[in-house]
């Protein structure tokens, strides 16, 4: 597992690689990964992968749940429009799931 941070901890943990770099992590994931996919976790990591031109798919959770702040994943005044075309949308009484195609 690879983990982007500018703040590694003191005490690497067994079996996940910290890099600093976002093109640097995600070119280890993509070797890592050989034919299969790189699974991505975290809007500012997605949003990154989306202005690469690198994310295939993306799958929204809705939940009932006001978390207050956080990274928004499609905040970005004056960037590009990003078309999503979506696979599915299931939902259960926790949450809405919603699967989308990136069209490039």
């Amino acid at each position: 597992m690879f983990v982007v941070t500018h703040r590694p901890p003191a005490i690497p943990e067994p079996e996940i690689t910290t890099v600093d770099q976002f093109p640097k992590a995600l070119a280890l994931a993509k070797e890592a990964a050989g034919e299969k996919y790189v699974n991505v976790i975290g809007a500012s990591i997605a949003r990154q992968c989306i202005e690469a031109g690198e994310l295939d798919e993306v799958l929204l959770i809705y939940a009932p749940v006001m978390l207050g702040d956080g990274t928004r994943l499609f905040d970005h005044p004056g960037g590009r429009t990003v078309r999503l075309d979506r696979i599915s949308c299931t939902e259960n009484p926790s949450a809405t799931n919603l699967w989308f195609t990136v069209t490039r």
